[in-house]
């Protein structure tokens, strides 16, 4: 999980440092405790050797206990001593990762993302806490297979992600899934939730999800959740961007205006602002079209970023009348992949929202990096 990559040490490390003991709590994505996690433990003096290398202190190797708890001591660091701790946990069915002293490490276990087809056939009461279980896994966020698949039975399982939205050891995965089924009435639902819990500093960055699934806005608050996000009111820069692009691909009236406000309050997107004003100035065809490949092509071209290549065949659920298809593009050194949404009534497919799905640093792409974007 990326939010771990936290600083190496805590603050709250200097504690158990000074008493010479490391002791810390192991729980799996719900919070519950893990018995027999191994736990592995340096801790050195940075850059006190002549050759600018670390002075290791003392190596611990330790097991949780049923309560889930790990505890060791090693040798006082030594006045001066620039002390860091690293970490490395696992446990067998789960994922391994190494990281710096903290008080809990959460440890997801690992599952196949075609368990969404044995919870999908469960009974009512049966399949929250079967789904609560997957999310709560290691599959559970970034698995395109898993997310292909709850969009799949999307009609049977967004009862219950509805429910998990509010629950919160899984609440921002809920809300990112039923974002990207992009149903109108969830969304109304997300719009008035509060903040999830996500630890890393970043509690509004689920907002992404819902501002760039909001193409279609039809409520006062939907609409006030893109201006205040376009404005930068979240302080992150994922959600400001989001926005923009939404209310570019709206281009109507309302959505210009909240541009032309953003333009002058939020500079750092400037350049972002004044294309998306640019094209909604062209007055461009509603985003609508018998043919889905055919709209898909035309949004790809409209979001992109860098240069494009060919988007991926879509992926339908379970009636086939939604479709999700993956745009790829190259922007510098990064490949982007963008999976958008799309919805059929009768025979006319319509767009519902695209957002960054995927980002590989170092691809080589059909362009020369350029200068550092504000993206």
């Amino acid at each position: 999980m990326n939010y771990f990559l936290l600083p190496l040490l805590l603050a709250s490390a200097a504690t158990w440092l000074t008493a010479a003991e490391f002791s810390a709590k192991i729980v799996d994505g719900l919070n519950r405790p893990i018995h027999g996690a191994l736990v592995d433990v340096e801790i050195a003096c940075l850059a006190t050797q002549p050759d600018g290398h670390s002075s290791v202190l003392g190596r611990l190797q330790l097991s949780s206990g049923e309560d889930g708890w790990v505890r060791g001591e090693y040798p006082t660091p030594p006045t001066g001593c620039d002390a860091n701790v690293g970490v490395e946990v696992g446990k067998e069915g789960y994922r391994r990762y190494s990281t710096g002293g903290r008080d809990t490490y959460v440890l997801d276990r690992l599952v196949d993302p075609d368990e969404v087809h044995r919870v999908a056939a469960l009974p009512d009461d049966a399949r929250k806490d079967a789904l609560r279980e997957l999310l709560a896994s290691d599959m559970g966020f970034g698995s395109p297979r898993f997310r292909d698949l709850v969009f799949y039975y999307e009609r049977t399982l967004r009862p219950v992600l509805r429910v998990l939205a509010e629950d919160p050891p899984v609440a921002e995965r809920a809300r990112r899934l039923l974002c990207l089924i992009g149903d109108p009435g969830d969304l109304r639902f997300l719009v008035d939730l509060a903040p999830t819990t996500t630890p890393g500093g970043f509690p509004d960055r689920w907002r992404y999800w819902i501002v760039t699934a909001l193409v279609d806005p039809d409520t006062e608050a939907e609409w006030s959740l893109l201006r205040r996000a376009a404005l930068n009111e979240f302080d992150d820069r994922w959600v400001d961007a989001g926005a923009i692009q939404s209310l570019k691909l709206i281009s109507s009236d309302r959505s210009r205006r909240i541009l032309q406000e953003a333009q002058g309050q939020n500079t750092w997107r400037a350049s972002r602002i004044a294309q998306a004003l640019e094209y909604a100035a062209s007055s461009p065809p509603a985003l609508e079209d018998n043919d889905l490949e055919n709209l898909a092509a035309r949004v790809a071209d409209t979001i992109k970023l860098g240069t494009r290549s060919d988007n991926d065949p879509p992926r339908f659920n379970e009636a086939g009348d939604k479709a999700l298809i993956d745009f790829h593009f190259h922007s510098g050194w990064d490949g982007l992949t963008y999976t958008a949404t799309f919805d059929r009534t009768g025979t006319v497919w319509r767009f519902r929202g695209a957002r960054e799905t995927l980002q590989v640093c170092c691809e080589v792409g059909p362009e020369p990096p350029p200068a550092p974007s504000n993206r």
